[in-house]
């Protein structure tokens, strides 16, 4: 009698211990699955892999609405795959130019040269290229996948992927559950100690060239409504010249 209990408690013992590993290990092979599904079906709608690859460089043009303080202006982005990224905003009050040039990025207001940035005003930069470049990050599998379950965005259903990359960049994904396009992207960093949070909510998809673009984005930090911008027109693969991603060097006397 002793025998078998001993052999029932060793059993329930292992039942207790080896379910809840079994159970995980089928959860996430499920999840695997879907976030494999779900990537694929977002590169067939946006043109397929070959034209994600070929779409190496463009210039998307448009207006700009600075919600914070009531202003408005015109906007140009010119994107380079390698690493090169130019932000021009000129509203009625104040202008800004932006750039990320490899590990570097610059930033300047109104009439002010252009000044080396770090922390926050560096790693904004960072999250919008890799915004820009997502479609061909996910295309060549550059990103840690994690399925994360469902949610809404702006009244529609969609399936949340968050992507961590090598730099340990990390990204959730919102796609829409019925056409597969992205509507938001969320990027996530850390300066001076504290968590920071960006988004970018997108809509109004136009087919350009073999590919589709968003037409109206919308940006929020920390959770806050910033800026809202309508592209109206994009370039694919203009020849963007190294100067348009340098700043210019500073003699010393």
């Amino acid at each position: 009698m002793r025998r078998y209990m001993y052999y029932y408690l060793l059993y329930v013992l292992f039942v207790i211990i080896a379910a809840p590993k079994g159970l995980s290990a089928e959860v996430l092979s499920d999840d695997v699955t879907k976030s494999t599904l779900l990537i694929k079906k977002v590169i067939e709608v946006y043109g397929g892999q070959n034209i994600i690859d070929d779409t190496r460089s463009f210039h998307a043009s448009g207006k700009i609405e600075a919600l914070m303080r009531d202003d408005r202006g015109t906007y140009d982005l010119y994107f380079r795959r390698d690493r090169k990224l130019r932000v021009e905003t000129k509203y009625r009050h104040a202008s800004e130019v932006r750039i990320l040039n490899g590990s570097r990025g610059y930033r300047s207001t109104d009439s002010d040269p252009l000044e080396e940035v770090f922390g926050p005003k560096y790693f904004s930069m960072l999250y919008q290229y890799k915004h820009v470049d997502i479609l061909h990050e996910l295309s060549v599998g550059a990103f840690d996948v994690r399925y994360d379950g469902k949610s809404i965005v702006n009244g529609s259903s969609v399936e949340v992927l968050k992507l961590k990359d090598k730099e340990g960049i990390m990204m959730d994904i919102f796609i829409d559950e019925k056409d597969y396009y992205i509507l938001k992207v969320t990027g996530y960093f850390s300066a001076d100690n504290k968590k920071m949070e960006l988004s970018s909510e997108l809509s109004d998809f136009r087919k350009v060239g073999n590919s589709v673009f968003p037409f109206q984005i919308t940006n929020y930090a920390g959770g806050m409504k910033i800026a809202r911008t309508t592209i109206e027109k994009y370039s694919i693969n203009p020849e963007l010249r190294d100067s348009l991603f340098e700043a210019p060097v500073i003699q010393s006397l």
